[in-house]
């Protein structure tokens, strides 16, 4: 079924790229229908067009979805990546006709509305177009950011904050543009995390902070985003796993300031820490981000 293709192709989306593209395309699409519609445009839009960079090919597989299930109601979040992708495809009119359509079936409309620009920003990042995604995500955060803490749009601007800056730090080597919209959305992603989410959303976005700050060597900075996710925790309970990650961070911190002594008792805090889980994905994703660390520290890999 295409649910199923659409939950596993996540999986393998980003090495298979091709695979995936061409079960989408072969796909019976009869099955489609509520919010799988969107799940379905938003993997085919960040695999055929950011992954193969290939635009035109993802609006083809949009317009053959939309055709297909042409008779299902309205529904908002297919509407915001089609309109992605006739975006992303150079057609202006097209994508702003889906876009009124989508804002006419959500029923909070600047949330649509936020929706379509911060994944345009999101396309836009992913096919390299770093300066352009940043204009439309700073515009999205400063229109998101007057709405208030009680605004429902609060929890989908964190969420796409927190994914740019997340795969930005992924990347091999930043140049300006992409250096300037990793913070920014780090940086926002704190914001509106500390008005819609829970302490962890909020531990978890200073790590973030954290890790971005040491990956463009402001230690300093990533040191206080660290202790600062560190005293989240201690306030509000116990966090073992995200602990001992962000005492990872810290470290890392610690070793920019030419601080070893420091950075070896965060890393043997965090090591006791993982040595109490059991589950094997967990360790060993541990393990490759405590090796980082014993690289900068100076130990072998």
């Amino acid at each position: 079924m295409i649910s199923d293709l659409i939950r596993d192709g996540w999986g393998y989306h980003d090495t298979q790229s091709e695979r995936l593209a061409g079960e989408l395309e072969a796909a019976n699409l009869d099955g489609l229908k509520g919010e799988v519609l969107a799940h379905c445009l938003r993997l085919s839009n960040h695999t055929i067009g950011e992954h193969l960079r290939d635009w035109p090919r993802a609006r083809r597989f949009a317009e053959a979805v939309r055709e297909a299930t042409a008779a299902c109601p309205a529904e908002a979040g297919f509407g915001a990546h089609l309109a992605v992708a006739r975006y992303m495809d150079g057609d202006t009119v097209a994508a702003q006709q889906a876009e009124i359509e989508c804002l006419g079936a959500a029923e909070h409309h600047l949330d649509a509305y936020l929706t379509v620009k911060s994944s345009l920003a999101g396309a836009l990042a992913g096919t390299g177009r770093f300066a352009d995604a940043g204009m439309v995500i700073a515009a999205a955060n400063r229109l998101a950011a007057g709405l208030g803490d009680a605004a429902t749009s609060n929890r989908g601007m964190a969420i796409a904050n927190n994914n740019l800056a997340s795969d930005l730090l992924e990347s091999d080597e930043l140049h300006a543009d992409q250096t300037r919209l990793m913070m920014d959305c780090a940086d926002a992603a704190h914001t509106f995390w500390k008005r819609c989410g829970t302490w962890v959303n909020e531990e978890r976005a200073l790590y973030l902070l954290a890790l971005v700050n040491n990956r463009v060597e402001a230690y300093r900075s990533g040191l206080e985003n660290a202790r600062a996710a560190l005293d989240v925790i201690a306030a509000n309970g116990e966090e073992p796993v995200d602990e001992a990650f962000i005492r990872l961070a810290a470290a890392r911190s610690y070793i920019g300031l030419a601080e070893t002594a420091s950075a070896e008792e965060e890393l043997a805090t965090a090591d006791e820490l993982a040595e109490a889980w059991s589950e094997a994905s967990l360790t060993t994703w541990y393990q490759g981000e405590r090796r980082k660390v014993d690289a900068a520290l100076g130990d072998p890999p």
